[in-house]
């Protein structure tokens, strides 16, 4: 503990006097982000390599007729909902409660 006391108060006098520079510490790098190196000034350039080849997009897989006839409900509930939003919350629904019931009571009307 005094050893401890005894630098602190060393690094604390020779920093008082100006002796030591002050630096600036570096920003927090990213470590999600690929880290960029650059060249000190005046150093010879270094070739680069050539950036990977991204791998072609895979196409979309087309819905299910099942899934269209869902998208198509749900259009249709968020009209219904949307015209009558004031009454509808009047009454105490929500939105999920009321697209829940509104989808199933579409889907048991065939559409």
């Amino acid at each position: 503990m005094k050893l401890r006391l005894a630098i602190l108060a060393a690094g604390l006098a020779f920093g008082a006097s100006g002796a030591i520079a002050q630096t600036a510490q570096p920003a927090q790098a990213n470590p999600l982000q690929p880290r960029v190196v650059r060249p000190a000034p005046g150093a010879p350039a270094q070739a680069t390599p050539a950036p990977a080849q991204a791998a072609p997009a895979k196409p979309a897989r087309q819905r299910s007729a099942a899934q269209l006839a869902n998208d198509d409900r749900m259009r249709k509930c968020g009209a219904e909902w949307r015209a009558n939003k004031a009454a509808l919350t009047a009454q105490g629904q929500t939105w999920r409660k009321f697209n829940v019931d509104c989808r199933a009571r579409l889907k048991a009307a065939g559409q």
